[in-house]
């Protein structure tokens, strides 16, 4: 909630600034790491006595007991190829989809930011009261197939219309879906790995959504500058729904059997 809040600030905050000047825009990012960067070194001191204690019980228990590698564990493996593809289609928020608003939908360098600030606020608004209504009513798998296809919707509509409107109801949605997805992804590698090797797991999950992040990128413009941005979201909505439908069946299939994961081993 902390970082979509200062989502929902920055690109509004960026949009302003920039109209008035770039240099003034990086003088501020400038001051504002500076500031974070003081902020932690206040935070954090004095603590390294702890945080080596903590250090000597995880190795401890490490040695205690050696758990499987997430790499050896096959069906964890697939989770991740699908955390890694649902990224790919919900990184087009910071790549494409920007450019699709200035050079398409013709929005202004403040307008695009008033839309993604918007994304960030309306996650700080109702992230905390979806995850609770997800835990209450609905399973992990039924979250991330509603929740990944619903992103999916956000991006496909976008081919058919980009009124001002039709913009906002696609970020809406994508933000319910992200709100439905990207925390429930931890969750469920945390039930996936065992007691001494969550470090390991919840780092392979991260390096799947890096890996993403990292391509993203290139495939969106890619398409994009070929084959046209209608295509893009079509084939983002079409490739979001296979990863809902994947994700229903894999994550039962591999939170069945979370306590027997040596018996995965490949």
């Amino acid at each position: 909630m902390a970082v979509n809040l200062g989502f929902s600030i920055g690109p509004a905050l960026g949009g302003i600034l920039s109209a008035i000047s770039y240099e003034f825009l990086f003088f501020s990012n400038a001051l504002a790491a500076l500031l974070a960067g003081l902020m932690y070194i206040w935070f954090f001191k004095g603590r390294t006595k702890r945080a080596k204690q903590e250090a000597k019980k995880v190795k401890e228990a490490i040695i205690i007991k050696k758990e499987a590698s997430p790499y050896r564990d096959s069906k964890f493996m697939i989770y991740s190829i699908f955390c890694m593809l649902f990224a790919i289609c919900f990184f087009q928020l910071f790549s494409t989809l920007t450019i699709f608003y200035k050079d398409t939908a013709h929005l202004s360098q403040q307008n695009i930011g008033y839309v993604l600030g918007y994304s960030g606020f309306l996650i700080v608004l109702l992230e905390m009261g979806f995850v609770q209504l997800a835990e209450k009513y609905f399973t992990l798998a039924f979250t991330m197939l509603f929740g990944t296809f619903l992103c999916g919707v956000s991006y496909a509509m976008l081919a058919f219309d980009y009124s001002m409107i039709t913009l906002l109801v696609s970020m809406t949605l994508l933000c319910i879906g992200e709100i439905w997805v990207l925390p429930f992804m931890s969750t469920i590698t945390a039930l996936r790995s065992g007691k001494n090797n969550k470090g390991a797991y919840m780092g392979m999950n991260g390096m799947s959504i890096s890996i993403a992040f990292i391509i993203t990128p290139y495939i969106g413009t890619l398409i994009a500058d070929k084959l046209g941005f209608n295509i893009l979201w079509i084939g983002t909505g079409i490739l979001a729904t296979a990863i809902a439908v994947g994700f229903y069946f894999v994550i039962p299939w591999m939170l069945k059997g979370k306590n027997e994961v040596e018996e995965d081993l490949v």
